[in-house]
């Protein structure tokens, strides 16, 4: 896109202003500010944010979500989030998600009467459509997403079939239609409403100089009745997600109630979720959840975000090399691991490499082991560091070893600030189970007794892998509680923990040996099996949504946050199987390991909330 600096003319409405390039920010994304939507005789020119996901482009665009803000139609901002929603990073998610978000102002009540607002949501929507290409955005998948105010007008935009529009000025041959809304405790009736603003508990007390309802009603030609959601309730309108929390004084949980019942007896496609918490779900931690729930609602409407462009680009290059997929051949049976180990290096050197991070030092050496000597590599951080983490490579316990995952160990050096032990296991099928959990073992114990030659504090010891390797670093961790030995955190990143199902692939058979379908259910190669968790170290556990064993993660989390463990789990929604080694080529994969390696820190270097339920992102609900 070729930024405009010069103005103008007028006449030419919202291409009179200049639009500027985007900002790259840190999570990979695109943000363009200030983009001129509206321009309206009499009006001061709206304007609009967008947030564009990494690697989103004309020919892998995003769906869009047009967020509009609360506020009781006389105040608030695109800009201002609120408290809440800004704490909770709600806009952040739905980014992550693969979704594209316009973040709008509109014209307030007191600047041009009902319906002034939901025209330019609809005038935020012909724009959007007839700009999508130079944006990377799919106009044909575009959802409206309001809470409090801002839901009201996102249900009227979806509902009401016609509002009075004059003539629209600019693009009048695109759709301006949503295929979908999201309608976070907005009002539903209008009359019902006015008696109950403002919420006398709120922070807020004394915010509006005169009840919100009828600031909006003065200058409309629109009664409380005609500007009711309920009033425009039909089969057809779009799809239609609604979230209220229960102890909601300013807007009663009963409008919405009552909205879904209404959507649900006409036959329209509505979901309703109902929760604790008050206006903008404040007082208790349900936002992580009512944000999924909302997330899942439009992937099942405008289909997700998909795998990150980036990535397929990646996977399609692999495939064409002939060394991809790794394991197998053309007929789907193993090959032998010498094959599969130099496929390995030829697709990490020709289509990811590494990315080093600064660290001060790196050593080599071999510790004992089970079966001889353990080759190691130890990074230290730049800095001083009293924390230590040992780590276990994947690579599906036949390929891998200390050079395929330095990278992304120093990325945990630097980032999470501790010493890391890099340990090169035994590889199966010529070493099959349970060699490499012997190997491994071995090595966290002798980091244990030798931990003031690393970062020194015992209490600061922990465990970590991705794949095969986080498999084994929850096997480390369950010995180690067993064994006394204080472990400050497991970092699991997208592990195997359930390797029933994977027994008779040719991966699992490989690894578990003969009579793998029995060796599978051994809590050491199906952590999950253990009979118990409690007590086991804090857990922080990362994996993309388009992962094979996204299930196995999500379940794992879950068990462990039933038994009393603090856990931080994140899912990436468009990311899949390898990210944490893939920062190289997509922006989305680096954003996400290193957000997962800084919430590593977190844990290691501060304590954990108590209530394991405040750091637990449960899977989300199909």
């Amino acid at each position: 896109m070729t930024a405009m600096t010069e103005p103008g003319p007028l006449s030419q409405g919202t291409a009179a202003f200049p639009r500027p390039l985007p900002t790259d920010t840190s999570r990979g994304e695109a943000l363009y500010e200030n983009i001129p939507y509206s321009v309206e005789e009499g009006y001061r020119p709206l304007f609009l944010d967008l947030r564009v996901p990494a690697g989103a482009t004309a020919a892998h665009p995003a769906p869009v979500v047009v967020w509009v803000h609360g506020g009781g139609w006389v105040y608030g901002s695109r800009r201002r989030q609120a408290p809440n929603l800004h704490a909770y990073r709600v806009i952040d998610s739905i980014v992550s998600a693969g979704y594209a978000v316009a973040l709008l102002d509109y014209r307030l009540a007191k600047e041009a009467p009902f319906p002034a607002q939901v025209r330019d949501l609809r005038t935020a929507a012909r724009w959007l459509r007839a700009h999508a290409g130079e944006y990377g955005l799919d106009g044909t998948r575009m959802a409206a997403w309001g809470e409090s105010a801002g839901a009201h007008l996102v249900t009227l935009a979806g509902f009401c079939a016609e509002i009075g529009e004059t003539a629209a000025r600019e693009h009048p041959d695109q759709p301006e239609d949503f295929q979908a809304i999201v309608d976070w405790y907005g009002p539903a009736e209008i009359s019902g409403t006015a008696a109950s603003l403002p919420d006398p508990e709120s922070e807020e007390v004394g915010f509006y100089t005169q009840n919100p309802v009828t600031a909006l009603l003065e200058g409309s030609t629109w009664d409380a009745q005609s500007l009711s959601p309920l009033s425009h309730v039909r089969a057809d309108v779009p799809p239609v997600f609604i979230a209220h929390g229960r102890q909601d004084r300013q807007v009663p949980v009963e409008q919405s109630r009552t909205l879904a019942a209404a959507l649900r007896q006409v036959g329209a496609q509505v979901e309703y979720f109902e929760t604790d918490g008050g206006h903008v779900f404040t007082d208790a931690e349900t936002l992580p959840e009512v944000t999924r729930r909302s997330l899942d609602f439009l992937g099942r409407h405008l289909g997700d975000g998909g795998v990150d462009p980036a990535t397929v680009r990646l996977e399609e290059a692999m495939a064409a090399s002939g060394d991809f997929p790794i394991f197998t051949d053309a007929e789907g049976a193993a090959v032998d691991p010498g094959t599969a180990r130099a496929r390995g290096v030829r697709l990490r050197e020709a289509h990811y490499p590494g990315q080093f991070y600064p660290v001060e030092s790196v050593a080599e050496e071999a510790i004992p082991g089970p079966a001889g000597p353990l080759r190691i590599r130890v990074q230290k951080p730049l800095g001083p560091s009293d924390a230590t983490l040992v780590y276990f490579h994947g690579g599906g316990w036949i390929i891998g070893d200390l050079d395929s995952h330095q990278a992304n160990s120093s990325r945990i050096a630097a980032l999470a600030d501790t010493w890391v032990i890099q340990v090169e296991y035994r590889l199966a099928p010529e070493h099959p189970f349970p060699a490499a959990v012997q190997d491994a073992l071995a090595a966290v114990e002798w980091a244990a007794a030798n931990i003031d030659r690393f970062g020194g504090n015992p209490r600061r010891l922990a465990v970590g892998g991705d794949s095969a390797g986080g498999n084994l670093a929850a096997v480390a961790a369950l010995h180690c509680r067993d064994r006394g030995i204080p472990l400050a955190a497991q970092f699991l990143v997208y592990p195997a923990t359930d390797l029933r199902a994977a027994a008779s692939s040719p991966v699992g058979a490989q690894y578990l040996g003969r009579d793998s379908a029995t060796v599978a259910t051994d809590p050491q190669a199906s952590p999950v099996l253990a009979a118990d968790h409690t007590g086991v170290a804090p857990a922080v556990i990362g994996v993309g949504r388009h992962d094979f064993l996204y299930d196995e993660a999500a379940a794992y989390a879950r068990t462990l946050a039933g038994a009393g463990v603090p856990v931080v789990f994140r899912e990436y929604p468009t990311l899949n199987h390898g990210f944490f080694s893939y920062g190289a080529v997509s922006a989305a994969a680096l954003a996400a390991s290193e957000e997962l390696t800084v919430a590593l820190r977190e844990v290691l270097h501060a304590s954990l909330p108590s209530a394991p339920s405040a750091v637990l992102n449960e899977e989300r609900n199909r």
